[in-house]
């Protein structure tokens, strides 16, 4: 009677090397898609941050407005100056502002 499990212990090891050969591939892939899945959530957020912090700014720059006209308006300024003021503090900040 013939064992049917015959095998050479080479053949076993070529089978066990290919296995893992396969099962590191197959790692492989894995780690590079979660390495670019990783690199476009970190991108996303970068750009979150970024949007964020530009209302954060925008946010600043109205409240200061708001405190300068607040308090123009409690020293009696006529309100065309405060329209010309705000105008002016408008284009200022376009000219300042990256596009």
């Amino acid at each position: 009677m013939t064992d049917p499990n015959n095998r050479t212990p080479t053949d076993q090891d070529e089978q066990t090397l290919t296995f893992l050969r396969n099962e590191i591939a197959d790692l492989k892939s894995h780690l590079k898609k979660k390495d670019e899945r990783i690199s476009t959530l970190d991108a996303m957020l970068n750009t979150v941050m970024e949007s964020h912090t530009a209302e954060v700014r925008a946010y600043e720059d109205l409240e200061d407005k708001l405190k300068d006209v607040i308090e123009k308006l409690r020293n009696r300024v006529p309100h065309s100056d405060i329209l010309d003021y705000l105008k002016v503090k408008d284009r200022n900040g376009l000219r300042s502002s990256p596009m």
